[in-house]
């Protein structure tokens, strides 16, 4: 088990991710050279590959370090959301919109660092607690009668497609794509109109 890192050593790999997100949004992948990234982070070539083996490697941190954050933002806007499985639905989604919204520089380099390697931009174990919430929603009478499983599918593919539409539209009214967002999911699993959901 490798040794947890310091403080010092964790402010400046996150300082050369930050580097890393910022040069490919700016430059483009092609441009995010180990020299070209140390630089922006005020720092040498050396000092990078002190913290990171490869260029490569530093690029998976960027990945995992917006997967992480992401994670971490919507469990607990997910688990604050206890009252019912509708609140839990609109709080997964909601968050999810939210966080792209806010990380849109950091969703796109994630983007082309994932596309260049794999062509696809994949979020592990997405599926299977959203079509648990729906499930227990369908059981409680909450939402409608569908497949939980198809609609969880259609949910993140609504999501994920905003996390390409909301880089190429900066000037778009974020809160009111967020609401048109959580609308069409809710009234998708038929939430909306249920005694439930009027006395929200």
């Amino acid at each position: 088990m490798a040794d947890p890192l310091t403080r010092t050593r964790q402010a400046r790999r996150d300082d050369l991710i930050a580097a890393t997100i910022r040069v490919i949004n700016r430059d483009g992948l092609q441009a995010a050279s180990l020299e070209r990234i140390a630089a922006e982070a005020g720092t040498s070539k050396g000092t990078a590959l002190y913290h990171f083996t490869s260029k490569e490697q530093l690029y998976s941190s960027v990945v995992d370090a917006l997967f992480d954050s992401g994670r971490a933002y919507m469990t607990e806007r997910v688990l604050a959301a206890t009252a019912t499985p509708r609140h839990q639905v609109e709080a997964y989604v909601e968050s999810n919109l939210r966080f792209i919204l806010d990380n849109v520089e950091h969703v796109v380099a994630t983007q082309r660092i994932v596309q260049q390697q794999t062509g696809t931009v994949q979020i592990d174990d997405a599926i299977a607690p959203l079509r648990s919430l729906l499930e227990a929603g369908q059981q409680n009478g909450s939402f409608g009668d569908f497949d939980a499983d198809f609609m969880a599918h259609s949910i993140r593919a609504v999501i994920d497609a905003a996390a390409y539409y909301l880089p190429e539209h900066p000037g778009l009214d974020g809160d009111h794509f967020i609401a048109e967002g959580v609308g069409l999911v809710l009234r998708a699993i038929d939430a909306t109109d249920r005694p439930e959901a009027r006395t929200r």
